[in-house]
């Protein structure tokens, strides 16, 4: 993830560098706050994955995306703003491996599956390249907090509860880094459209699992994983003129 996320870097820089020539007449530009939204799809990088120390596998599928920002330019062709994002609903399944209860009835491998919502809140710094045919490009790079919770849930054999994942939430680190462009349809209202990759560090999920001898349910070590995610959307901005 940490090679992914130097790459993105100079591959961004490299387009804002090469576009400064374009930044326009500074004497002409007028500063202006924006308001827009977006909605799209959310699919993860990596979709499988493993919990070494239980041997439970887990599979992360897609969730939808809704989202809303203010900005505001402050200089040619870069503008500053705030994002709030909702990933509603990820599907996190997973696989128990085999456990033996230490009485020559071993439970087979179990599956089972929770939900996984996110809030995202970022500043991202939004760069536009040069115009061609009507259309801007721009790239996106940004970085902030996620609000993430894993919701209950149990699996059970012969009518026996031994697993059950409990509510999480934790707050995570975030970034981002994206392109995307956009088509004026009025002087102040356009439509964009944007393929982002982001990343949320070190999400947590804890567990309990039946100990036989005690008859109890006891915390396990929690599962913890950085994610990343393919997040594109179709959206629109809207120019408020100072």
């Amino acid at each position: 993830m940490n090679r992914l996320f130097k790459a993105s870097i100079i591959y961004l820089s490299y387009f804002i560098l090469t576009s400064v020539a374009h930044a326009g007449d500074k004497t002409s530009f007028q500063k202006f706050l924006y308001i827009g939204g977006e909605a799209g799809l959310v699919e993860p990088v990596q979709r499988k994955f493993q919990h070494k120390e239980s041997k439970t596998d887990l599979t992360l599928k897609k969730s939808a995306m809704y989202s809303g920002k203010i900005g505001y330019s402050f200089y040619p062709n870069m503008a500053i703003e705030f994002s709030a994002t909702y990933h509603p609903r990820y599907r996190l399944a997973y696989v128990l491996p085999e456990k033996d209860m230490g009485n020559g009835h071993p439970i087979p491998k179990t599956p089972g599956q929770t939900k996984v919502v996110s809030n995202i809140y970022m500043v991202n710094l939004i760069y536009d390249l040069k115009s061609l045919n009507g259309f801007t490009p721009f790239v996106i790079m940004g970085a902030g907090l996620a609000q993430v919770k894993v919701k209950s849930a149990s699996s059970s054999w012969s009518s026996m509860e031994f697993f059950k994942v409990n509510t999480t939430k934790t707050n995570c680190f975030a970034w981002q880094a994206g392109i995307g462009i956009s088509k004026n349809i009025t002087e102040n209202f356009s439509l964009d459209v944007t393929a982002k990759l982001q990343a949320i560090h070190n999400i947590k999920a804890k567990y309990d699992t039946f100990d036989l001898p005690s008859a109890k349910f006891v915390p396990a070590s929690p599962i913890k994983k950085t994610i990343g995610v393919g997040e594109f959307g179709i959206g629109f901005t809207y120019k408020l003129f100072n």
